[in-house]
This record gives C-alpha cells, sequence and structure tokens, in this order.
C-alpha cells in the first residue's frame, strides 16, 4: 500500500513539474513564424518589431472622407486619378524610359518632367505606372491622395491646384517603387500678392466681377472682408486658418467655399463663381426682384 501511494506521488511531482517547464517555454510551445502570425490566429508583434500605425486621417477609405479627398492641401478638393493615353490626345511625352514609374505635368500639349502654374488655377499631373499595387501621391512628403489599387499604364490625375505661391515637390509610391520628384513652381499670374491671401470673383465665362464683397469666417467668430477691383480680384491678411469664404455682387448667387490661409506663404481661394439670378418675366420685361415686408 505505502508502494502505491509512494508511486501516486511520484507522478503527482513529475505532472507538477511538466506544467512548470510549460509554460516557461521548455514543452511544446509553438514560436511565431516570420510573417509575425501563430498559426490562423491574430498578428503578434515582439517588442523588438517596427510596428507602422497610420492614422485614420491618411486614409480616406477608412474614414468618412470621400475617396480622391486632397489630404493636406490648403484647399480641400477631391483629385481624380482615371486611366487615359496622352498619346492617343495628341499630347507630346518626354518620357524617361529609365524610371519604372513616371511622374510629369502637363503644359499645353505637352508632358513634361517639371513644370510651371498659375496661382489660383487648376493643372494636369500624368503619372506612368509599372506595376499593379497601391497609389500614394505625396507633395513635399505628405500624404495627398492614394488609390487601394492600380493596374499598370498612364493616368490623368485632375484637380491639382495652385493654391499658395511657390513651389510644389510632387512624387509617388506604387508597389514599393517611387516615382521621379515633379517640381512645379507656382508664379502669381494676375492676383495681387502683397496680402497673406488672395482670390477672384468671376462670372461663369469666367470675366472678373468688380466691387463684389468678398467675406472671410472662421468657427472662432473671426471675420474678414474686402471688395474686388475692377477685374474681380481681391486680397487681404488674415491670421492663419481655415475659413469659408463667399461673395455677394447684385445679381448673381454664390456658393461658399472652403480656404486655408497658411500665413508663412501667399495662400490662394479657388475662384468664387456667380450665377446669375433669374426673375419671372412680365410681357416680355424683366420684373424686379420681390419685395419683402
Amino acid at each position: 500500500m505505502s508502494k502505491i501511494r509512494s508511486a501516486s506521488v511520484m507522478l503527482l511531482l513529475c505532472l507538477v513539474w511538466l506544467g512548470l517547464a510549460a509554460s516557461q517555454g521548455m514543452g511544446d510551445s509553438r514560436a511565431y513564424d516570420q510573417s509575425g502570425y501563430q498559426g490562423m490566429g491574430t498578428p503578434a508583434y515582439g517588442t523588438d518589431q517596427a510596428v507602422m500605425v497610420m492614422p485614420d486621417y491618411l486614409s480616406p477609405y477608412d474614414s468618412g472622407l470621400p475617396q480622391g479627398y486632397q489630404m493636406g492641401g490648403a484647399n480641400p478638393v477631391r483629385l481624380m486619378m482615371e486611366p487615359a493615353d496622352p498619346a492617343a490626345e495628341g499630347l507630346l511625352i518626354e518620357e524617361n524610359k529609365s524610371l519604372a514609374n513616371q511622374l510629369c505635368i502637363q503644359m499645353g500639349n505637352r508632358i513634361l518632367a517639371e513644370g510651371r502654374a498659375i496661382l489660383g488655377e487648376e493643372y494636369l499631373l500624368w503619372a506612368r505606372i509599372s506595376a499593379r499595387g497601391s497609389f500614394q501621391l505625396f507633395d513635399n512628403n505628405g500624404l495627398i491622395f492614394s488609390q487601394p489599387s492600380v493596374l499598370p499604364g498612364w493616368y490623368r490625375i485632375s484637380g491639382a491646384y495652385g493654391d499658395s505661391l511657390g513651389g510644389h515637390l510632387y512624387r509617388f509610391q506604387v508597389a514599393g517603387l517611387s516615382s521621379n520628384d515633379l517640381m512645379v513652381l507656382v508664379s502669381p499670374g494676375g492676383y495681387p500678392t502683397a496680402y497673406s491671401l488672395t482670390g477672384r470673383v468671376v462670372d461663369e465665362s469666367g470675366q472678373g466681377l468688380a466691387g463684389a464683397r468678398v467675406t472671410l469666417t472662421n468657427s472662432d467668430g473671426g471675420r474678414f472682408s474686402t471688395s474686388t477691383d475692377e477685374r474681380g480680384y481681391y486680397a487681404l491678411d488674415a491670421a492663419a486658418g481655415q475659413y469659408a469664404v463667399n461673395a455677394q455682387h447684385p445679381g448673381y448667387a454664390f456658393a461658399p467655399s472652403q480656404v486655408q490661409v497658411m500665413g508663412v506663404v501667399v495662400s490662394a481661394a479657388r475662384p468664387l463663381i456667380g450665377t446669375p439670378l433669374s426673375w419671372p418675366s412680365i410681357s416680355g420685361a424683366s420684373a424686379l426682384p420681390p419685395v419683402f415686408s
């Protein structure tokens, strides 16, 4: 009987020892593989592994921003990327065959590896992509546009805008490969540049509206206003920040837009386009606008 009791005690001690060894990694514990996954479960990262977490504001697909939103730009706009064949459109291409990925700007009927733009005006970018993958477009190292998957070929990128006086330095990455650096210098054109913000008020044909009242407001209660000159241009000094900008002019209606005044450089708001107001006609003559008491 004593022998049986002794054997049971020895067996119990062995089981305890095996349990302690397994908890310390001496038993049949399974190590993480090179991909960082334990079996088919959740990714596991050790303390010596670098883990990059991309904030939501850098990914329009994980947040409430619309696809194609230009992130970080002075004037929030939608950049649009679409497959296109520049040769079929009669454009002359300054192409560098030694580059896997190439980024260019369209100037007239030419596609160039560097170029100029006008303050307050849009311009077109062209991307030649060599491999399938996720597309990311940067301006001065800031991510401004992304697409989850693109195929090899030429693409037209519209919506780029001369939002500040100076230069843009664009590049993109696809499948881990970077394009060339594309320098775009933004010149004043007809815009006045003696103040922190400039812009223009025009009609539907693009003609400047003189004497339009332009007002900037922000969420902190800040308010700035001025009037356009004879060509529809305006300029004023405003503290750095995000503003709603609107205009008033007899006979026209305007949709407000957004602009960010950067402070360190001259910022340009997108043109405010006036839509003519139409009133009911009486016997072929335009009636006066209604009066409310």
